[in-house]
């Protein structure tokens, strides 16, 4: 019978799964973003202009847009001429233009030294460089946008930089123009819907390698010049399997190019929709390895073409970029190192301080809390758990059809739920529910009852026995008894949807050994002993 406790959890699931933004969110629709950004010879002060073209949802509705109180808005534009705009802290609100159209395009004159979002410094090798680093909502920082990922927009650069400088931004790259005053003007121009969050341009001396994956993706390396020779011989050795084998399992390539870009991010690797950015410490030192490329191009299909509409369901980017990490040895043909990879992703969460919290932690407020053990290993145990639970051919179907379902949009855990409940015709309420919605783990206390008569079977007896807070778990455990010197074993799997649960199996002889789950298919921990003498 079910504890109070875990009837409480399933009833609380029913909101959290379905839970999504504030419905001022979807008061108005961005269709399109252009910006135009001057980075200064010296300081930090840019100026710029931003076309944004947008649906009102409303008649006669007014634009509200996120900016930072640092910047500085000159004036706003729209069809009809000047508009009357009001920015107080980090909002811009810019007047109805007097009519309903379908769509409006303003244009927003503004200027300031971004206090965050856009970094303009010293890079690693002594030399000025320009980055954007948004994650999760720093884009507000340095230019006018929705600064959420629930209104995703395409975008177009135009970049003046110095002349020794070159440009990568997202998108197709369209031209560079020289100035009349020695400065050079790039264009980049994405046609797909984005995040703001992956809003970027790189802009500093860069040498740049061209490639062109046997399966058609065209990647880049952007390296400062003294980090080239690591770039191709350490990290992206394999970049174009990586991109290609990724293509093949989950869909087409989402975007026009992929750029690899040593650059001054605060993390590890920042995924931007085809223009990743890699911290420039791990190229320096020399320690960055091919692990962070294959987590942060899995996410120019999960988290940039599919994006988490709310930000308590960020496992839908980073535990599926941190399964796929993984899962990139498998397809490889390496099933040690995935496995290897499985085992990894356990000890990180079973050793984090967020056992005690679900995964869709809508208490937590702090959205880069939110980068923790949750969310990235205990999410990819989530997908594999999943993948044993409906099989490999059902798995890989919602897969594909999640991707080509919601690209270019966003999705909650619920759809991937519905997803996968057609692609396997299994009903995964109860599996979505505990894994997402309940804190903590199984942890399992197996007892072997060896039977005195050798003829007898023996007692199998599992208990979930951790913290009653986190509820039960409905798990398929799997026991093998194992005759270690002969390699003789035999097995049994129970279902146990309860705290307790028994069944029988008659043992090899001589068997010494008990494992449990050895496929490794669970996140779960299980104390197992034997008991001599029992029968039944």
């Amino acid at each position: 019978m079910a504890t109070m406790v875990t009837l409480l959890l399933a009833l609380q699931a029913q909101t959290a799964l379905a839970r999504t933004v504030d419905p001022i969110r979807a008061q108005q629709n961005i269709l399109h973003y252009e910006f135009l950004i001057s980075v200064p010879d010296t300081g930090s002060t840019i100026t710029g202009f931003a076309w944004v073209h947008y649906r009102p949802m409303a008649p006669a509705g007014a634009l509200t847009l996120d900016l930072d109180r640092a910047m500085t808005v000159r004036a706003v534009h729209g069809p009809g001429g000047p508009l009357v705009f009001h920015h107080a802290g980090d909002t811009l609100v810019i007047d109805s233009w007097g009519a309903m159209a379908d769509s409006i395009r303003v244009a927003i004159q503004f200027t300031g030294s971004p206090a965050n979002g856009l970094f303009i410094q010293q890079n690693a090798r002594g030399r000025r460089s320009a980055f954007a680093d948004n994650w999760p909502n720093r884009a507000h920082y340095w230019i006018p946008v929705e600064d959420h990922p629930s209104d995703k927009a395409s975008v177009a650069w135009a970049v003046e930089v110095p002349a020794a400088w070159r440009v990568v931004a997202n998108g197709r790259f369209v031209d560079s123009t020289r100035l009349a005053n020695g400065r050079i003007r790039f264009r980049y121009h994405e046609t797909r819907r984005i995040p703001a969050y992956t809003y970027v341009f790189g802009a500093a001396e860069m040498a740049v390698r061209p490639l062109m994956s046997p399966g058609g993706v065209r990647q880049s390396l952007w390296t400062f010049a003294e980090d080239s020779a690591f770039a191709v011989e350490g990290p992206f050795a394999r970049v174009n399997q990586i991109a290609d084998l990724f293509s093949e399992y989950i869909g087409p390539f989402p975007y026009d190019k992929l750029a690899h870009v040593q650059s001054s991010t605060r993390f590890g690797g920042m995924e931007n929709a085809g223009a990743i950015f890699y911290t420039e410490d791990g190229y320096v030192s020399r320690r960055m390895g091919e692990g962070v490329v294959a987590h942060e191009t899995a996410h120019q299909w999960f988290g940039d073409a599919v994006t988490e509409r709310d930000w308590h369901h960020l496992w839908l980017s980073e535990g599926f970029a941190t399964y796929f990490a993984t899962l990139f040895h498998e397809l490889a043909g390496d099933p040690d190192g995935f496995r290897r990879g499985i085992d990894g992703m356990r000890r990180r969460y079973l050793d984090s301080d967020v056992v005690d919290k679900p995964i869709l932690d809508f208490a937590e407020s702090d959205y880069m809390t939110l980068l923790n053990a949750n969310n990235y290993p205990k999410g990819g145990l989530v997908l594999h758990m999943l993948r044993h639970q409906v099989g490999d051919h059902a798995f890989q179907r919602g897969v594909r059809e999640y991707y080509e379902t919601y690209r270019d949009s966003t999705a909650l855990s619920q759809d991937l739920r519905a997803v996968m409940e057609r692609t396997s015709g299994q009903d995964l309420g109860w599996f979505f529910t505990q894994w997402l919605t309940q804190p903590g783990y199984p942890q399992l206390r197996v007892t072997v009852r060896r039977p005195a008569d050798s003829e007898a079977a023996a007692v199998i007896e599992i208990e979930q026995v951790q913290p009653e807070r986190w509820g039960t778990f409905r798990i398929p455990v799997r026991v093998d008894i194992v005759n270690s010197r002969s390699g003789e074993r035999a097995g049994t799997t129970l279902l146990l949807n309860g705290r307790r649960g028994d069944t029988t199996l008659r043992i090899p002889a001589g068997a010494d050994t008990i494992e449990v789950d050895p496929e490794g298919a669970l996140l779960m921990t299980a104390d197992v002993r034997w008991s001599e003498g029992a029968g039944r």
